[in-house]
Parts: structure tokens; C-alpha cells; sequence
């Protein structure tokens, strides 16, 4: 199940050598307790498991895990709950009256979200269709925030985003006979009176799902005829929410991807008419909106993936086309412009036809990046989905755990837990996508098989909330059900150990 390989020196990444030396290790490392079911909420479901009703939008909120269950066709209902981990202290905050949208389907509570001391989320009813609600942790606390489109209509919120204290997000307003669709900036305090409309962002705006928080600065992308599809930024005023720079001038766009924030700076890929698609950063600047590295010269494009930030480094890949494989790089954050070639991460299949890799996610953990690979086919099934992990170091890049999942239409997710992450794969046996850890060197192995047998518990939907983590597993009551799993601190003697040594 796990791999270990070298490149030729010429691929491996400048690093110093250093005399070993000796050092004092931590006094204390986590690792994972045994997962146990929360609480049966759901029925059995014949169901497959990722279209299966299930706990949603799980959140940590005031030292407790918030989350939505949506009851479907039979028993429509939506509801807030609550959970401390045990069975009596899981039980529902509030129950929503069932109420079907004017597009025919059932409005279900969602995107819970944590700003300041409230939760947020939006709901439906018949007499106020779906709209911005806020919650204190009680069911006496847990109120409408306010009628944005007054009387049965939707508001078709989006784009949820704390800053601070303050909820900003996006409404949809639909197109008529006689207006254009358009888009609109808000923010809310909790309060009716604070929440209001910070700018009208135009006629045929529409605005992606990418962003990015730097500060209390929101970054997104969002597009208009004028302009094409271009970054923009809001402090949460209608002066301070406008275009960052026209990077690509005019109505052509420059179709901002992946945004990473990473200090003062969101990092993202972009392309223009010179460059092609290349790595670009913004300090929120127009001046300060700048090229990074062109790493394929001239108008081509440098087919970067942005992944994560470790380190003082910004992670990335580019294709490999005359290995069919992908080059994983790292860039200095201190003010560098070239990024350094950390390996080129080989694919078995390479020479097959439609095998080409591709980044599905990743998670980073206190010194290490992780990251899947997954290789495709000609249908939508991936053939090999691969977990690597990165120290930085040519020979600290490794092939950890294969195969992930290899559903169409179920990913494996990556959570980051201080010195390990979780993660779902197959099971060395017989066994199905279970859940699994790895701290990405000496252990990557099966936690538990909690859907018995050649089954799948799906473990999905990972939240923090204090010393557990909370996911949701199809487990052997045939239902997506919530479990928890404890994360212990072990501690260790302090011992000496020459730095360099393997």
C-alpha cells in the first residue's frame, strides 16, 4: 500500500546540507482514538450513500458541532441540530415547516456558517420563502434575520463569508421580462437594522465560486460584459467592494482560478494575451496585482494546479507532457520569483491512452503537504487515485496509500489533524472505502471498517470541535449517520536524535 522512490539529483530540490546535529523532539503528538456512532437520526436508505439523506453542513459552533438535516420526499421537514458527542446531547435546535420553492424543490436549511458569537444560515417557508437566518445555539435564539425579498419570494443567497464578526454574502436576483439577471453584495451583523446592502454589483454580473479571505478582505471573482470574468475584492463597504485589475483589459477575460490565500496575498492562476494561464498574485492592489513566474513562455499556458502553503513555500504542479506525468514545485514566499522543482511524480500508467494525471485535493498539516492523484480514463471514473505526501524534499515525496476512491461520483476528502490527516480509501482485502490516516512517513493505515464487510462507510463531511472530529459514515444501519473520533495527545520523553539521520 505504500511506495517509496528517488529521482536522479538533477530532479531533486536545492536543498542546504546539513551536518546532522542533535535536537530535542516534541513532548507530545496526536493520533487517533476509536470512532464511534453518534447517533442513529437517519432511517435506512437503499439509497447509494452520497445521495442518501445525511447530516450537512457540519460546523463548530460555541464548543458544540451545528448541522443541518434535511428530511426528503415523505417527510419533508428541515432542521437545526446540535451535538456535545453523546447521544442525549444530540438532538435538534429547531424544525422548519416544509415548504417547496417556486422551482419545485425543497428549500433545506444550509450553509451554516460562524461569524462573531452567530451562526448563519438561510431556510424556507411559504410565507417568506428562503432567507438569512441566525441562530445563538437555542431554539428561542434561532430567528429570521430579515425578509431581504419580502413575501414568499427566494433570495437566493450564496457565497456565505465571515469577517469577523460580520456575515457577507451574495444574492441573485433573476431575470424579468423587462430587467437583466444581476448580482448583489450584503453583509449582516445578526441584526435586521445591520443588514444591508452593500453594493449593487450590475446588470448581467455573475459572480463564481471562487474565493479567498485575506484579512477581513474578501477576494472572489466575478464577471460582466465590459470586463469578462476578472478578480474583485470587498472590505464589506460599497467603496472598498471593486474590480482589483483588468488583467486581461477589456471584455475578453481573464478567468481568475484557484484562489489561495497565503499571508497578505491571494494567490491564484489567470491568464492574458502574452502569458497564457500563469500563477499571479494580489496584494488587493491594481499595482500590487502582478505575474508571478511564467513558467511556459509566450502565449501558451503553463498549466499550473495551485495546491497549498507549507513552510514559507506555495506548493503547485504543472504537466509533465513527455512523461504523461505531473512536476509538483514550490515557491518561495519571501519575495522569490522562480519556483524550484521539487520531483516529477511518476504515473504507472503513462504511454495508455487517456491516463493523464490530475490533482484531485489536498490538506496540510504543521510540516507536510498531502495531496491525491488521480489518473483518468476515457469515461469519468478514474482508473488509480493515489495519496501522496511532501516534506519539501525530493526524497520526502511519496507515494502513500492507493487506490482512494475510484467512484465517478464520490471523492476521497483529505482533513489535516495536527500530525495526521483522515481520509477515506479502499481496504487492503476485501474491504470497501473505509476510513483511514496517515501522517504522511512511518504510518498510513485503516482506522476502523465501520460498514462491515465489502461495503463502503463513505466517511465524508470531517469538522474540528475541540478534541474530536466529527464525519459522517454509512454504516450497518444502512443510513448516513453522524460518528465522532477522538484525537489524543501522547506524551513522549524527550530523547536526542541527530538531525539528518534516516
Amino acid at each position: 500500500m505504500a511506495s517509496q522512490d528517488t529521482l536522479p539529483l538533477s530532479e531533486v530540490a536545492e536543498e542546504p546540507a546539513a551536518e546532522p546535529r542533535n535536537v530535542r523532539l516534541p513532548g507530545a503528538r496526536s493520533v487517533p482514538g476509536t470512532a464511534r456512532r453518534v447517533k442513529a437520526i437517519f432511517a435506512p436508505s437503499d439509497m447509494p450513500a452520497w445521495m442518501a439523506e445525511s447530516p450537512e453542513s457540519l460546523v463548530a459552533f460555541r464548543g458544540k458541532l451545528y448541522f443541518a438535516v434535511n428530511r426528503g420526499l415523505g417527510r419533508q421537514s428541515q432542521e437545526l441540530w446540535m451535538s456535545d458527542g453523546t447521544e442525549t446531547g444530540t438532538l435538534a435546535v429547531k424544525t422548519f415547516a416544509p415548504h417547496l420553492s417556486p422551482f419545485g424543490t425543497w428549500n433545506s436549511v444550509g450553509e451554516l456558517t460562524v461569524a462573531g458569537d452567530r451562526l448563519f444560515f438561510q431556510v424556507g417557508d411559504a410565507t417568506h420563502g428562503r432567507e438569512l437566518w441566525a441562530s445563538d445555539g437555542t431554539s428561542a435564539g434561532t430567528l429570521r434575520v430579515k425578509d431581504i425579498s419580502p413575501g414568499a419570494e427566494d433570495s437566493f443567497l450564496s457565497g456565505f463569508t465571515a469577517t469577523g464578526s460580520t456575515l457577507l454574502f451574495f444574492r441573485y436576483i433573476p431575470a424579468t421580462q423587462t430587467e437583466a439577471e444581476r448580482n448583489e453584495l450584503w453583509r449582516s451583523d445578526g441584526t435586521e437594522a445591520g443588514t444591508v446592502l452593500v453594493r449593487d454589483l450590475g446588470p448581467e454580473f455573475s459572480v463564481s465560486s471562487m474565493r479567498a479571505l485575506v484579512g477581513n478582505t474578501l477576494f472572489f471573482v466575478g464577471s460582466d460584459n465590459a470586463h469578462g470574468s476578472e478578480l474583485w475584492k470587498s472590505d464589506g463597504t460599497e467603496a472598498g467592494t471593486v474590480r482589483v485589475r483588468d488583467i486581461q483589459p477589456g471584455p475578453d477575460s481573464a478567468y481568475p482560478y484557484e484562489l489561495r490565500a497565503v499571508g497578505q496575498h491571494v494567490f491564484f492562476t489567470a491568464e492574458d494575451a502574452s502569458h497564457g494561464r500563469e500563477l499571479w498574485k494580489s496584494d488587493g492592489t491594481e499595482a500590487g496585482t502582478v505575474l508571478v513566474e511564467d513558467l511556459n513562455p509566450g502565449p501558451e499556458n503553463g498549466g499550473q494546479r495551485l495546491l497549498g502553503a507549507v513552510g514559507g513555500y506555495l506548493y503547485f504542479t504543472t504537466p509533465a507532457p513527455a512523461e504523461q506525468a505531473l512536476r509538483l514545485s514550490r515557491l518561495k514566499l519571501d519575495g522569490a520569483t522562480q519556483s524550484k522543482l521539487v520531483k516529477t511524480i511518476p504515473n504507472p500508467y503513462a504511454g495508455q491512452p487517456d491516463a493523464d494525471p490530475y490533482i484531485t485535493t489536498y490538506a496540510v498539516t504543521g510540516e507536510k503537504l498531502f495531496f491525491g492523484m488521480a489518473i483518468s480514463t476515457p469515461g469519468p471514473a478514474p482508473r488509480d487515485v493515489q495519496l501522496w505526501g511532501t516534506d519539501g524534499t525530493a526524497v520526502g515525496t511519496r507515494l502513500l496509500v492507493r487506490p482512494l476512491s475510484l467512484s465517478d461520483e464520490f471523492q476521497s476528502s483529505l482533513f489535516a489533524v495536527e500530525d495526521f490527516i483522515l481520509f477515506s480509501a479502499l481496504g487492503p482485502g476485501s474491504e470497501g472505502l473505509e476510513l483511514w490516516m496517515s501522517d504522511g512517513a512511518a504510518e498510513s493505515r485503516p482506522l476502523q471498517d465501520i460498514s462491515p464487510g465489502a461495503s463502503s462507510s463513505y466517511p465524508t463531511g470531517f469538522t474540528r470541535v475541540g478534541d474530536s472530529v466529527f464525519f459522517v459514515a454509512n454504516d450497518d444501519t444502512d443510513a448516513n449517520q453522524l460518528w465522532v473520533l477522538p484525537v489524543r495527545r501522547l506524551e513522549q520523553r524527550a530523547e536526542l536524535r541527530p538531525v539528518g539521520a534516516q
